[in-house]
């Protein structure tokens, strides 16, 4: 499969992008797994986290949206032209089976930039319920786009992220990474590609609606080697947190 290649422009900052039209992307946090091979509650482990002046250790999951929380407060001002009221993009976190341990400790980051919280009660039938749940979220609220994220992607950086979105504003297709000589998530969908999602069943993710989305030339892909890497088992987290010392 040929994929579209990324645009020179999508290396640019936001800051040097020109203004265009304004269009609303949901970021949204897929976290409702049983992490069955992990046994517990992975999202609630402990990793280092670099804040702006101090390294700590801090639970996957907030970890990961305080990651997304940066591109939520600072860059997604792309189509407004008035800077006294920058667009923020809303940020949804999906909770389902260990809902009780990971919401509490979402609370500090909740209160500094409120985003919503969805519980998927139907999580044990797999992560198509996730993804499913929050298309027809991003579809009733009138979203252009949505950001799949995964919340055990640890190496991800915001600038990886940021250049997902700068490439779904330039280029107005869906958007993949690449890696592992695959299409996989993150990724953004555009509107018209929601009802889609609705054929999902089980843990199959969004992987053939990407690969379809290519296959049609509605889709770019961009090569982030990061998103490869991912913890689905105690050793998983156990080599991650050896990289990390």
């Amino acid at each position: 499969m040929t994929l579209p290649p990324v645009p020179k422009s999508a290396v640019l900052t936001l800051a040097e992008q020109t203004p265009r039209s304004s269009k609303r992307l949901l970021i949204v946090v897929l976290a409702a797994g049983e992490s069955k091979r992990f046994e517990g509650a992975k999202l609630a482990q402990l990793i280092p986290s670099l804040s702006a002046t101090e390294t700590r250790e801090q639970a996957i999951i907030c970890t990961h949206v305080e990651r997304l929380q940066q591109l939520h407060c600072q860059d997604l001002d792309l189509g407004r032209q008035d800077t006294h009221s920058p667009q923020y993009a809303p940020l949804l976190v999906i909770l389902g089976a260990h809902q009780h341990v990971l919401q509490p400790l979402l609370a500090e980051l909740h209160s500094r930039h409120s985003f919503d919280i969805l519980i998927n009660p139907h999580w044990h039938t797999g992560l198509a319920s996730s993804v499913s749940l929050a298309a027809s979220y991003a579809k009733e609220q009138g979203f252009d786009a949505m950001l799949l994220t995964l919340a055990d992607q640890v190496a991800l950086s915001a600038d990886d992220y940021r250049q997902l979105i700068l490439t779904w504003h330039e280029t107005g297709k869906d958007v993949a990474a690449h890696y592992l000589d695959d299409l996989g998530v993150p990724a953004i969908f555009n509107a018209s590609t929601l009802p889609l999602f609705t054929h999902l069943s089980g843990d199959r993710g969004a992987k053939s609606i990407l690969k379809q989305q290519a296959q049609q030339g509605a889709l770019v892909a961009i090569t982030l080697p990061r998103a490869a890497i991912d913890i689905d088992t105690q050793a998983d987290l156990a080599s991650w947190l050896a990289l990390k010392e």
